[in-house]
């Protein structure tokens, strides 16, 4: 564990869509200069505080000190996003199970109500959708939908009744997402989903790096990444290969979960 330890901290020190009604009608601000989209054109599901809670998506509360650490760990982020004019970010772990889609919704809730910025949070693990479950709905279509041709984004994308954050969820499995994430439709959406609006930031919640090529094949899309490393489970061996498989793609840090220990790190108990 003292390799994982090493990583981690080395990550502390670092981390220091095509058609306009897919974007909020208006977006204003108020005094304090906090954004406030209007979502007409986007299904807008309702989800109240204590299905937030009950499925572990604590980065909305005031007083919660694990919505403390996901605070921390959005602004180191986000400094170092800014600081290079990035807005998208991909999230992966290692191997399943690491919680990884867990810290990628709530590091979302984190930064929308952080209010500079609209956040779009993309289910991008493509055969394993998971990310509309813990915010307590069922999608009507998914992302899979836009790449058969059956849906576009605007049909698909889901307000949770959250200020700024807007989801792009996943329905069900893609049997052939290898093939899928491969190919020119992601790419393509890819660079939409960062080009189109300036004031947008853009989560993709991706596959464990280990188990497939999907990663591999990603992470060349996107601006940065970020590793969650599930504390006493992934072994010194699978961060090196993580690390590895993420290679020359910038990498903002590592994420320690489910670890009592450090109570200075920004991870969720």
């Amino acid at each position: 564990m003292s390799r994982i330890k090493s990583i981690v901290e080395h990550g502390k020190q670092e981390l220091g869509i095509g058609n306009q009604a897919t974007e909020p009608a208006n977006v204003g601000d108020d005094r304090s200069g906090k954004l406030y989209p209007q979502y007409t054109n986007t299904r807008t599901v309702e989800v109240t505080p204590e299905t937030l809670l009950a499925n572990r998506i604590i980065a909305q509360g005031n007083v919660d000190p694990r919505a403390k650490r996901f605070q921390v760990l959005r602004t180191k982020i986000l400094q170092q996003m800014r600081k290079k004019n990035w807005n998208t970010l991909a999230i992966t772990a290692p191997t399943e199970g690491a919680g990884k889609s867990l810290v990628a919704a709530n590091l979302a809730v984190s930064m929308a109500m952080e209010g500079n910025q609209t956040v779009l949070l993309v289910d991008m693990d493509l055969s394993k959708p998971s990310i509309h479950r813990y915010f307590g709905f069922q999608p009507e279509h998914g992302i899979h939908d836009y790449f058969d041709g059956s849906s576009g984004i605007e049909e698909i994308l889901v307000h949770p009744g959250i200020e700024r954050l807007v989801l792009l969820p996943g329905k069900r499995g893609i049997v052939n997402s290898s093939e899928q994430i491969s190919s020119p439709m992601v790419k393509h959406l890819v660079q939409e989903l960062k080009a189109r609006y300036e004031s947008r930031l853009v989560i993709f919640d991706l596959p464990p790096t280990l188990v497939s090529d999907e990663v591999l094949v990603f992470l060349p899309y996107v601006d940065c990444s970020l590793l969650v490393v599930e504390a006493g489970k992934n072994t010194p061996k699978e961060v090196e290969n993580a690390l590895e498989a993420v290679g020359t793609n910038p990498l903002l840090g590592t994420v320690l979960n489910k670890s009592d220990q450090a109570k200075d790190l920004p991870i969720y108990n």
